[in-house]
């Protein structure tokens, strides 16, 4: 006597499986996505952060390459003055708005104080870059 056996005998995945299995794979994507994309957005504030550095680094050098008699002074001692505003010459790819600034302090007849300030981004992703230096009348005063 022959019995009839109920069991299948075809192989694969069912449903559930590959369901669980898309999800799985849709949720790691998706992670994958998001890491990246904030990879990114990190990277470029970095390299902001390093060419709004480095244009304050070449405008400071700048002022520290000049004679002590062609600063300008400036009135009332004691007191930051404007001299230069460069925020034209910044670069397109900083976070608008954009600012540039150089100012100079005459804190006496034979020393002065420059300034490059470098500003750019809005809210609460508005960064600054500050250098500072004092210039003698004889040279520079570090």
């Amino acid at each position: 006597m022959r019995m009839l056996s109920l069991r299948n005998n075809e192989s694969g995945f069912s449903i559930v499986e590959l369901l669980i299995t898309l999800i799985i794979i849709g949720t790691t994507f998706g992670a994958f996505v998001v890491t990246y994309t904030t990879i990114q957005n990190i990277n470029k504030k970095s390299l902001d952060i390093v060419a709004a550095n480095n244009l304050a680094f070449a405008k400071i050098q700048d002022y520290e390459n000049r004679t002590f008699a062609s600063l300008p002074s400036t009135t009332p001692a004691g007191s930051l003055q404007l001299v230069e505003d460069f925020s034209s010459s910044l670069p397109a790819s900083l976070q608008s708005p954009r600012v540039g600034q150089v100012h100079i302090n005459t804190v006496s007849a034979n020393l002065k104080q420059v300034v490059v300030n470098i500003s750019f981004g809005s809210g609460s992703n508005i960064r600054y870059i500050q250098y500072a230096d004092f210039i003698q009348s004889n040279g520079l005063g570090r």
